[in-house]
């Protein structure tokens, strides 16, 4: 199985569209994929469930799949470590690493793994998503949402990757604006200072079976 890890340059900047575009890719290459959750706050309340609207909607494209993609859901819309704190619950990097790495998603080719806010968010007190990444050792997609500040939080967060020695397999630009001024320039400035590659463009309400991504992130002798 090859797994990656889904993380963004802030929250809101579409990790999971992102996350069930490339699911909806692999199947279309008929791979066996399946995408997953583990974290979510913001979760609303129904009876004495909590829901994740994101969860939900990976749900959706994953198809019949019977188990749990998302064990920690968190009322608050903050931080995972303050929703978790205000919850009585305690997240982890072990724990979250061995769920990602459970036997029952052996079957698929693919798992894919979003996380809940940027790289650097706080699980606890001790740890962030970067330890998760140091023990699971998945390799990332970075996500960048086009808008004001997006060069700044993209470049930052692949140094932090390229500080800590987690391997960064590429980003997508994911265009949250309908008129973002200087778009493309923007998006080569990022393709011209970010080591990895740049996988997709994903246009401004576009739809997800129109987006071409790279293929080649799928067939790295590093991460296949």
């Amino acid at each position: 199985m090859k797994r990656y890890f889904i993380t963004g340059t802030d929250t809101d900047c579409g990790k999971t569209y992102v996350t069930a575009t490339l699911l909806q890719y692999l199947k279309q290459q008929d791979k066996k994929a399946l995408a997953i959750k583990p974290v979510a706050s913001g979760c609303s309340e129904e009876g004495s469930e909590l829901i994740s609207a994101d969860a939900l909607y990976l749900s959706s494209h994953n198809g019949d799949f019977p188990h749990e993609i998302c064990p920690w859901r968190l009322r608050l819309p903050i931080s995972p470590h303050l929703a978790a704190e205000h919850d009585g619950v305690t997240l982890s990097a072990h724990a979250l690493a061995d769920f990602c790495q459970d036997e029952k998603f052996s079957e698929f080719d693919y798992l894919l793994v979003e996380g809940a806010g940027g790289l650097l968010v706080p699980l606890n007190a001790q740890e962030t998503w970067v330890d998760f990444l140091k023990y699971s050792k998945m390799p990332v997609i970075l996500v960048v949402g086009m808008r004001l500040g997006c060069i700044n939080h993209a470049l930052l967060t692949a140094l932090a990757l390229k500080q800590h020695d987690i391997e960064c397999a590429g980003w997508i630009a994911n265009c949250l604006a309908k008129d973002m001024r200087a778009l493309s320039e923007n998006i080569k400035t990022l393709t011209d200072k970010m080591q990895p590659p740049l996988l997709a463009t994903i246009p401004y309400d576009g739809l997800a079976k129109d987006v071409t991504i790279n293929k080649h992130i799928f067939c790295s002798t590093r991460v296949c």
